[in-house]
């Protein structure tokens, strides 16, 4: 783009004409490349669009139409097919008017409909002005939008949208349309090699973020460089002829000029002066070639032919950068009335350039080095070649796989509920999710609202996805079953080392109790007694490692007793004291109790059911309350309507871990693949079935009947969860636990 060219593009007039003129425009332009049957239906798409708009009007005094119609004048440069066309055209349409993608389908094509649907959601992605979580945008950006013409199309609307900005009344909201241009948009035009789309987008941002340094810079060019064309021509002629009568063979010469704000990056980042004449390439040339040795020749050319400034020459291919850029930099005086830059490189190094650069430029905010991945480079290469390939082909149908996005099938992106981005592997759940807000909101997780429903705990999210979590305010939820749900590191390092305290805690509290029974055996204050001496011989830490001894058997608890009651101990006749035989009646009803593992573990703050009395030969089960944990024959009556969130698993010591079985029966309505969704929620839960039938009720409805077993009990409450969340014609009757 010249000089002249983007001041054409800045001084944007409204179209206040019939809108027709526009169609008609790019008919003409989708003439030179689309086949003649196909024109009709571009027409088609304008008047379905411009009905659903009806008289709405824009900011401009334009009719709404106008802005899809000049978007899609933009996106005739790369030679869209016809459904990129058409989709461009009515790509408000959903957002805007009563119309929806259904509809849309049945006028057009499935994927003209998928087209605007994947406008609709690129659309909700806003740049709220923290830099940090720039690249999780970008790449949700590309995520969302799936297929690469939807990219294009909203680089469009974006270009006429921000060349429309002077309309807007708010100037709050100009600069900050304007920022979001500059941090999110430029950066993916240039990730995806729309330099074209890129100039536009970053240069008419750059006027409204700072419209007297643009303006400044602007007219020093257009004084200078006005039809700047003839000078790259005429720089790229000369260039040309002076290699092939020195016999140099298989290159390539390229020129441009660089635009307002490229000039201003290189005042800003490079010179540090608000000095124009400073800058010495305004107009720069580019030579590629076949070998490192053709890249020394051409250098000697050049100087031979113009004078060099000699502090302005760079080798970067002998010295790299250290992103692994190479090439020779010469600035020259002669070819022009003002200093001309050229570079000269290999096409391996120009490659590089092209590919690398822009990796390191699109994986590096605030200029902060940043090493690029090979898997980075090499993705957003291929984007590269695809963009490239169908801007320059004008078979469109063979590139429509490969506009699907895959690249990015590897991670998904989910929003909060205030609009911020999470980045996270494919296969995390909404546990993950919550675990990456915070440690604690994911040891508290209560369920997932997902889009506005809620979701079971073992739910894994779609990029594109709205989640909040609830938690519960007053106690941790975790234990170590969620394991079972997580998909991220750091999500089950966090619930590991929280299991782990707990583990402790709990253990430090039975060896206290054991403690109480020995001390008491021997006639001795219990622990935090008034006359107790051993809470006053050692600090609350230190106390805690003496426990933690006893458990790992480095020492004994006659051993503690002694160091704190050396002579009490021996003197005090244990045999004479009534006492003694109650707290040995204690010992025996404590150890009775102890000998219950408690998913897993062996707890102290647990209580036997009063009612059904558990012996050691009963099939027993643990239910968690407010006062703390009670085991419970799995037959006890109380159990009838308790939560099966809040049953543990328990058994004897001698016992192997318990299988719960469960019966449950489901009534749902006869309705179209009600049956499979069911089925799904089992296998998408790992739940494995021993038993089902089903029973047509004669009523529309159906009843399920299914048998299954778990060794953790709560996991019943996910699959019941699950089951009657998922859609609210299914409803559990009857549920039966053994």
């Amino acid at each position: 783009m010249d000089i002249k060219s983007l001041e054409n593009y800045l001084n944007y007039k409204p179209h206040i004409g019939n809108p027709q003129f526009i169609v008609d425009e790019l008919i003409e332009k989708a003439k030179e490349y689309l086949p003649a049957e196909q024109l009709p239906k571009i027409q088609k798409a304008y008047e379905y669009a411009r009905q659903a708009h009806g008289w709405q009007l824009r900011l401009s005094w334009e009719e709404y139409i106008v802005h899809p119609l000049k978007a899609t004048v933009f996106l005739m440069e790369i030679k869209p097919d016809l459904q990129t066309i058409q989709a461009s055209i009515l790509h408000d349409v959903i957002e805007d008017t009563p119309i929806t993608e259904k509809d849309i389908k049945e006028n057009f094509w499935e994927e003209v409909a998928t087209l605007c649907e994947g406008m609709v959601k690129v659309s909700k992605i806003k740049y709220k002005w923290e830099d940090r979580h720039l690249e999780t945008i970008k790449k949700t950006f590309l995520a969302m939008a799936t297929d690469l013409r939807v990219i294009f199309i909203k680089l469009c609307d974006r270009i006429h949208n921000i060349q429309t900005l002077q309309y807007h009344p708010n100037p709050s909201k100009i600069q900050k349309i304007a920022q979001e241009t500059m941090k999110i948009y430029v950066p993916i035009a240039k990730r995806l090699w729309l330099y074209y789309y890129q100039l536009y987008l970053e240069n008419w941002s750059f006027k409204h973020i700072d419209e007297p340094a643009f303006n400044k810079i602007f007219n020093y060019l257009k004084k200078y460089f006005w039809g700047g064309e003839k000078y790259t021509n005429k720089g790229i002629d000369l260039i040309t002829d002076l290699l092939q009568k020195e016999w140099v063979e298989d290159f390539i010469v390229k020129g441009r000029i660089k635009s307002p704000y490229r000039v201003h990056e290189k005042i800003e980042k490079k010179y540090h002066t608000d000095d124009l004449g400073e800058v010495m390439d305004l107009l720069a040339f580019r030579v590629i070639t076949k070998s490192v040795a053709d890249c020394y020749m051409i250098l000697g050319v050049v100087h031979k032919h113009f004078t060099p400034l000699i502090k302005k020459i760079k080798d970067y291919i002998a010295v790299p950068k250290s992103n692994g850029y190479q090439s020779i930099h010469t600035t020259v005086l002669g070819m022009f009335a003002f200093p001309i830059e050229i570079q000269i490189r290999t096409h391996e190094m120009d490659e590089v350039a092209e590919y690398w650069v822009a990796a390191h430029f699109a994986y590096s905010e605030h200029n902060k080095p940043m090493v690029v991945s090979q898997h980075q480079g090499e993705w957003i290469k291929r984007l590269q070649e695809i963009v490239h390939s169908y801007k320059e082909s004008d078979d469109k149908e063979k590139f429509k796989d490969e506009l699907k996005i895959e690249v990015l099938d590897k991670r998904i992106y989910l929003y909060t509920p205030k609009g911020d981005v999470i980045e996270l592997p494919h296969g995390s759940s909404v546990l993950d999710f919550a675990f990456f807000i915070h440690s604690d909101i994911g040891l508290r997780f209560k369920n997932a609202i997902v889009n506005g429903q809620i979701k079971p705990i073992s739910y894994r999210p779609k990029t594109g996805d709205i989640i909040s979590i609830n938690t519960f305010k007053n106690k941790y939820s975790a234990n170590k079953h969620r394991f079972d749900f997580l998909h991220t590191m750091g999500a089950k390092s966090n619930l590991n080392k929280h299991l782990k305290n707990e583990q402790k805690t709990d253990l430090i509290k039975k060896v206290s109790t054991e403690l109480n029974i020995h001390l008491e055996k021997n006639n001795l204050p219990r622990l935090d007694a008034a006359q107790d001496k051993i809470s006053k011989l050692y600090s609350k830490s230190e106390l805690e490692k003496k426990f933690i001894e006893i458990l790992d058997r480095k020492t004994s608890y006659s051993q503690l007793i002694k160091s704190a009651y050396p002579k009490e101990r021996e003197q005090r006749n244990k045999q004479t004291n009534p006492t003694f035989f109650q707290s040995q009646l204690q010992q025996i009803k404590d150890a009775a109790i102890a000998r219950i593992l408690i998913d897993g573990d062996h707890l102290s703050n647990y209580s036997l059911c009063k009612e059904c009395n558990p012996s050691i030969h009963d099939k027993i089960i643990a239910k968690s309350w407010k006062d703390g944990i009670k085991v419970h024959k799995v037959e006890c009556k109380s159990l009838k309507t308790i939560s099966f969130e809040k049953l543990l698993e328990a058994h004897w010591e001698w016992q192997e871990i318990n299988n719960y079985g469960v019966s449950v029966e489901l009534k749902i309505f006869n309705k179209y693949s009600n049956l499979l969704e069911v089925m799904t929620i089992l296998g998408d839960l790992h739940i494995v079935i021993l038993q089902v039938s089903i029973k047509n009720n004669g009523d529309g409805t159906s009843s399920i009947f299914l048998e299954s077993e778990f060794k953790n009990p709560a996991r019943i409450a996910f699959l019941l969860n699950s089951l009657k969340k998922y859609d609210n014609s299914i409803k559990v009757n009857k549920r039966k636990i053994s």
